[in-house]
Parts: C-alpha cells; structure tokens; sequence
C-alpha cells in the first residue's frame, strides 16, 4: 500500500490529455500519461520530481507492466512535480515541447500548471491561496521567521544543558602516537614588498547590517516567494482560463462543421 493518499492533476492542451499522479511521501512515485498512455514514471525523495518522456521505473516491485512500455512519443513535452517540505504534493506543471521543454522545466518558467482533482489537497491550497493571499504571505513569512528564531532557541537550550548536566569525569587512557620525523622541505626565502595598505573601517551601519544580515535574509526570502507564489498562482489561474476557452471554441467549431455535413447529406426538398 501506498503510505500516502494518490494526488492526481489533469490538463487538456493541444488536443492532448495529460494525467500526472503522484503517490508516496518521503519516497515517491510519479506517473505521467499522455492520452491514457503511460510516458514517464519515477520515484524520488527530492522536493522537485521532473519527469521526461522516456523515464521508467526499473527494478521495483510494485511496477505495473504499463510503466515499462518501451513505445513513448518524443514530442509531448515534460513535467515537474513540486512538494512541500513536509512531503506532501504542492503542483504539477507541463511545458510544451518547443523551445528546449527540458531546460524550462529545470529553470521552472514558461510552463502550464495542471489542475488539481476537485477536494484534492493540492486543490485546497490552491483555493486557500486564491482566498486569502495576504494571510497565505504572512504564514510563509513566519516561516521565515521561525528558521531563524528556532535554531538560535535550541543553540541556547543546548549551552544551558551543557553547564547544567553534572558530566562524568573519565580517566581515559593515553594513546602513545608514534614520533614520526618528518623530512624539512627546504621552501625559498621570497622577500615580498612592504604595501602600505590604507587604514580604513567599514560605517557602523554598515557593520550592522552585515552582522543583522544573517537573521534578516531568511525572512525576506520567504516573504519575496510568498508573494512570487501569489503572483504565479493568479497567472495560471489567467493561463488556464485561456485554454479552456480555447478549447471550447475549438469544439464549437467542429459541432458547427458537423452540423453543417449533416445540412448537405439531407436530401433535396421539393
């Protein structure tokens, strides 16, 4: 059994279905079907998964025989897979196959974002980010907060238990370490110049912002990637829209062709 419920997205694009799913949480399994048809599968423990057509499993027991299918269409793209630190499945997003599909999916930029199955979890924090992006930013940035107050709080409960726990005093033996006499190198006397270098001291702001600086970048990282995330999440929201649309003209078009063979089959009326 799996040790984590199947997370599954779904994206029309290009007449072509695309189903990712994901399963697992510390060690997990991604599948990528095109059509029904199975062109990629891998398991992994990094954060981000991405997949190529071509990628299979091997040597595991719980592979299907799909996912050895030796047949895979080059020209369908590739995805990634990102999940939380946690190890729960954030996104799934496709790129196109033009234009180096490999290289954009490494760099994260230019890609499509599949959509989560409705009352999925990736669903639900999508429509929490959609909600409430402003309380969304202000958790990321407490997170930021957190790496950095957390180890300077366990670095001090450390010190404390260090004095105050009574160590035992151990009489431990001494190692006679062999007296190795060890040839003189005989490197050359250079005499480099005397350079008279300039006296001069960094301002005291300066100084404070260097020493703060370790305790401050964690925080506006994080807030810097909550908004980003915002950000990214309201582009895809736009993107997708675009090609739903898209496709249901494309669908009302071919309902009007249809129609329109239907007219001409009829026979003539007297």
């Amino acid at each position: 059994m799996a040790d984590h419920p199947t997370q599954a997205w779904d994206l029309v694009v290009e007449g072509r279905r695309h189903r990712v799913e994901t399963t697992g949480s510390v060690s997990r399994t991604v599948r990528w079907r095109v059509d029904g048809q199975v062109v990629a599968a891998k398991k992994s423990s990094e954060d981000t998964v991405r997949l190529k057509p071509g990628d299979r499993l091997k040597g595991e027991d719980d592979v299907s025989p799909d996912d050895q299918s030796a047949e895979v269409e080059p020209d369908v793209g590739s995805v990634t897979v990102q999940y939380t630190g946690l190890g729960k499945p954030k996104r799934a997003t496709w790129y196109p196959p033009a234009d180096g599909a490999t290289v954009r999916a490494a760099l994260g930029t230019g890609g499509i974002d599949l959509e989560p199955e409705t009352g999925s979890p990736a669903a639900l924090r999508e429509e929490r980010i959609r909600q409430h992006p402003r309380r969304y930013a202000l958790v990321a940035t407490a997170g930021g907060v957190a790496k950095v107050v957390l180890p300077l709080l366990l670095g001090l409960l450390a010190v404390r238990l260090t004095v105050a726990l009574p160590w035992p005093d151990w009489d431990l033996p001494s190692i006679p370490w062999p007296d190795v006499d060890l040839p003189s190198i005989p490197w050359p006397d250079v005499d480099l110049p005397d350079v008279d270098l300039p006296d001069w001291q960094a301002p005291a702001w300066v100084r404070w912002v260097a020493d703060k600086a370790q305790f401050v970048w964690p925080v506006l990282l994080a807030a810097y990637l909550a908004r980003r995330e915002i950000r990214r999440r309201r582009e895809q929201d736009a993107l997708r829209a675009q090609r739903r649309a898209e496709q249901q003209a494309r669908a009302g078009s071919e309902d009007s062709h249809e129609v329109g063979r239907e007219d001409d089959d009829r026979p003539p009326s007297h």
